[in-house]
């Protein structure tokens, strides 16, 4: 394996700039590459928001948008050594298959990145969404969770899932006591049998620190039983919003993955995985 693959290399594969509506202003491409610069990163893979349904629409890229999105990135990795990658962050909708499959298929993207933050209309992402989601019984809120999530998995339109167990996110906000890995097991190693079973990867993703609950999405026990089921694909990313987030806490990522036995991490090239 060339040394460039290794782990210690760093890399960013989650990050948002300005065609994702919930960015800082100045969240350009250019303004990230020059960060990048700055921080030594070596590749970086943009992943703007898509969402194809749903209330947060209107937040992700415009599918006509999306050349420009390719000839923006495109320009910047001619005045750049590090490696630019075109990705997005595409929002799982049980029902959009067959949309989201034909807008992923029609661009040539490096990187498809999966990620559940709405089931059944609670918007996870959003202290609201989570106080909805919530009110039911906490083993019934991620069982439902799990089982959306499994359903991204088995759709098979992703390279890798983002932030798992997103739906930590808002419960101390909320004054609810985040369950430990035990308390939902079953229901994780389900949703882990299912992408070993259709070779999709998943991301740590450091934004936990930056939200406040001090720890990646997802726990070290989650990628602990994901090394054990024989799972090897994983990225790392910082889902930077704005440009001085980006490779934020990418530190903690890396740690997680090293405490649970891992030596590599994926970087992506036309959709290729390259680890």
């Amino acid at each position: 394996m060339d040394e460039d693959k290794r782990l210690r290399v760093p890399v960013d594969y989650h990050i948002h700039e300005r065609h994702s509506a919930d960015t800082a202003p100045g969240s350009t491409v250019e303004a990230y590459v020059r960060r990048a610069e700055a921080l030594g990163l070596e590749e970086i893979c943009f992943t703007t928001h898509l969402i194809v349904s749903g209330p947060d629409v209107a937040t992700g890229i415009d599918p006509s948008e999306i050349p420009e999105y390719f000839r923006e990135i495109e320009e910047a990795q001619t005045s750049t050594s590090v490696r630019l990658r075109v990705g997005v962050e595409v929002d799982y909708f049980p029902g959009e298959e067959h949309r989201i499959e034909h807008i992923i298929n029609e661009y040539p993207f490096d990187f498809i990145l999966g990620a559940l933050h709405i089931v059944e209309d609670c918007d996870l992402g959003y202290r609201y969404g989570a106080e909805r989601f919530f009110a039911r019984p906490m083993h019934k809120a991620i069982k439902t969770y799990f089982k959306w999530f499994r359903r991204a998995v088995e759709s098979g339109l992703f390279d890798v899932m983002a932030h798992p167990d997103y739906f930590r996110r808002y419960l101390p906000s909320i004054g609810l006591r985040a369950p430990t890995f035990e308390e939902y097991a079953s229901e994780a190693l389900e949703a882990l049998e299912a992408m070993r079973e259709h070779h999709i990867g998943f991301e740590i993703n450091s934004s936990g620190y930056r939200h406040g609950i001090w720890d990646c999405y997802p726990t070290l026990e989650f990628v602990k039983a994901a090394k054990k089921m024989g799972i090897e694909n994983i990225t790392i990313g910082s889902d930077s919003h704005s440009v001085e987030h980006l490779g934020g806490w990418l530190n903690h990522a890396l740690e997680t993955l090293t405490k649970a036995g891992y030596r590599r991490l994926s970087t992506y090239r036309g959709r290729r995985r390259r680890s």
